[in-house]
């Protein structure tokens, strides 16, 4: 109950930090095009930063051990939300780009500052996990959906990774 309040508490503190955002906007203050040099501060600076904070631990046998429970965890909720989404989109009549915005969240954008905010920077490490886990379908699964093709070309997938 306590982590309800508290994801309820950090929703709440991001919708307040949108409406501030709409009114230095309309202020004058900003323009709608210093939005996209603010993300992309946040998005390429300050995340990957805080990811890499994350990783300073000390690698114990129980973080290891954490590390494969969310590993297992992040795989079981794709695998489980893959099926959902497509028997979803069978009764409800969903194209490719409908099928994937309901599959596949703004992970990296989201977590990071939510756990960090709800559980502490200590678990930012786990959730990069599912992100990890996800980022994997999405270069997979998602491509595939969206481009139609018939199956996986891996060394284009490999490549963009690289």
């Amino acid at each position: 109950m306590t982590i309800s309040i508290l994801l309820a508490q950090q929703i709440a503190q991001l919708f307040l930090m949108i409406f501030m955002g709409f009114l230095i906007v309309k202020a004058g203050l900003l323009k709608d095009e210093d939005s996209k040099v603010l993300s992309k501060i946040v998005l390429y600076l300050i995340i990957p930063c805080v990811i890499l904070n994350a990783f300073q631990v000390d690698y114990t046998p129980e973080t290891v051990r954490g590390l494969l429970v969310a590993f297992a965890a992040s795989l079981l909720m794709q695998v489980v939300l893959l099926f959902a989404v497509s028997a979803l989109g069978r009764v409800f009549h969903l194209d490719a780009v409908e099928i994937t915005s309901v599959y596949y969240s703004n992970s990296g954008n989201l977590i990071v500052p939510l756990v960090t905010a709800v559980l502490g920077a200590e678990w930012v490490l786990y959730s990069c996990i599912y992100t990890s886990v996800q980022l994997v379908f999405f270069w997979t699964h998602c491509k595939k959906v969206i481009s139609r093709e018939a199956s996986y070309d891996w060394k284009k997938i490999v490549q963009m990774v690289i």
